[in-house]
């Protein structure tokens, strides 16, 4: 009987949509012509809510409480899905396909440590015979679906900031939700300096609109020239604007994952969360970090003094781009001074 039906119950956060979406990928491979129902959180919805290969977007924030949920089942079960795929390990296989229910509650080996690879693991063992059989390259073609019109978008941006399109395009994005995955703002800055005076470089800075204040100081604090896209770009035009650069830079953020995506070499700079799970894929990738004793030690709250973050140097993050880029540096980069008043207070250690 072929499959008309499919149900992915997917998760919350941007970032999180994004590693998801090779499964929203194979799933389309294996069943073109199915009717796709995705269940997100409500910032996941930006990801998705243009995606063609998404028939139903149904945002899990609408169902809150036990009513909501009750709800949210009973509304899942009248599609009648024919396959379920649960990333989010809910209960809700019980209920929309009890028959399968033993495989959707299979630990995911402790040596499968990237999430990526988990959520696709997830994939294998619920639709063995389906989407998770066989292979799909996920350096094809982007999995996270990119309209025409946001590849227009993104050109009229390139154009209005007359970017010179014969230089290499760097994206810098400075930003991450929590601020101990951040590195200093002034850092980044330091970089971009260098990339554009070194490497011949153009800079787009680029983060949420509610981290305009981090991208507005990080080209404040620069010599040179650089282009503000906050508030700019929708999600899918961040992938639009990164398939056009050379290199990405960034904090661990949704950024990070954008970027491998749609295959754009990526340096990644990680603190307290581990690069094992979060990571770059691809062997364009690069995570920089730190092997202190406390670090990953993937807290919300620091008990130290963030050295996971500031032991990474403004020039070793110049260099891994350079090595990427193909580019000789001939001076080593530094960050510009920021005023003491400008100095983030940072956690003591208690005593």
């Amino acid at each position: 009987m072929a499959t008309d039906r499919v149900l992915i119950i997917g998760l919350s956060n941007i970032g999180d949509a994004i590693i998801m979406s090779p499964v929203v990928a194979r799933v389309h491979a294996a069943y073109p012509a199915a009717i796709v129902t995705l269940v997100v959180g409500e910032r996941a919805r930006a990801v998705f809510e243009h995606d063609p290969r998404i028939h139903r977007l149904i945002v899990m924030d609408e169902f809150d409480g036990a009513w909501g949920r009750l709800r949210l089942a009973l509304e899942l079960r009248r599609l009648q899905p024919q396959v379920v795929i649960d990333l989010r390990s809910t209960a809700l296989p019980l209920v929309l396909a009890p028959g399968r229910a033993a495989r959707y509650f299979r630990a995911v080996p402790r040596d499968i440590v990237h999430m990526r690879d988990r959520h696709l693991w997830k994939l294998r063992t619920q639709d063995p015979d389906g989407a998770g059989s066989g292979e799909l390259s996920l350096r094809d073609e982007p999995t996270v679906w990119i309209r025409l019109e946001d590849h227009a978008h993104v050109e009229r941006l390139i154009t209005r900031w007359q970017v010179d399109q014969t230089k290499r395009l760097a994206v810098i994005c400075p930003g991450a939700r929590s601020h101990t995955k951040r590195w200093p703002v002034e850092r980044f800055a330091g970089v971009a300096d260098a990339l554009i005076e070194q490497a011949g470089c153009e800079v787009v800075f680029t983060a949420e609109p509610a981290e305009s204040d981090i991208v507005q100081e990080a080209i404040k604090l620069m010599r040179r020239r650089a282009h503000n896209a906050v508030s700019c770009i929708t999600v899918p035009q961040l992938g639009a604007l990164m398939q056009r650069a050379r290199i990405v830079i960034t904090n661990d953020s949704a950024s990070l994952h954008m970027a491998g995506a749609v295959g754009t070499p990526v340096i990644a700079i990680f603190g307290p969360t581990d690069a094992r799970k979060y990571g770059p894929v691809e062997s364009a990738g690069r995570a920089i970090h730190r092997k202190l004793v406390c670090a990953p030690c993937e807290q919300a709250l620091c008990r130290f003094n963030h050295e996971c973050m500031r032991f990474v140097s403004v020039d070793e993050v110049f260099r891994a781009a350079c090595d990427t880029l193909g580019v000789a540096p001939t001076a080593p980069a530094v960050a510009p001074q920021r005023r003491a008043a400008d100095e983030p207070d940072l956690p003591e250690l208690d005593a």
